[in-house]
């Protein structure tokens, strides 16, 4: 047993732009753990709300008035590698999420691996 030292990236997405955040995600790294790549975990049929600033643009909801909607929690670790974390959000989260401020989640954890 190894552990290692990661970053967790979480993030909330409706369910019609799910494919395109997790392709997104995967077009930067392969999210690898020992063996296996493309390791994922999606929670489903959660409710977001939010209300938008006068300077929001927003893709569902009005300026002023309070929205909610059912959206999923995209999350996932990858090597605690900060140019890493960085692409993954700038590069493959924020181009393929429809809101113009996604809420993305980071922190510094470690994971134990059975082999490395």
């Amino acid at each position: 047993m190894k552990l290692v030292d990661i970053y967790r990236v979480k993030t909330f997405v409706v369910p019609e732009y799910v494919d395109a955040v997790v392709q997104g995600v995967l077009s930067i790294d392969d999210l690898r753990v020992g063996n296996y790549k493309n390791v994922m975990w999606q929670s489903k049929d959660g409710v977001e709300q939010f209300v938008p600033g006068e300077e929001a643009v927003p893709t569902e909801g009005e300026s002023g008035e309070k929205t909610t909607l059912t959206s999923l929690r995209i999350e996932f670790s990858i090597p605690r590698d900060e140019s890493l974390l960085r692409r993954v959000i700038e590069e493959g989260i924020y181009p393929n999420h429809p809101w113009d401020e996604p809420v993305v989640q980071v922190s510094e954890e470690r994971e134990a691996r059975k082999q490395e």
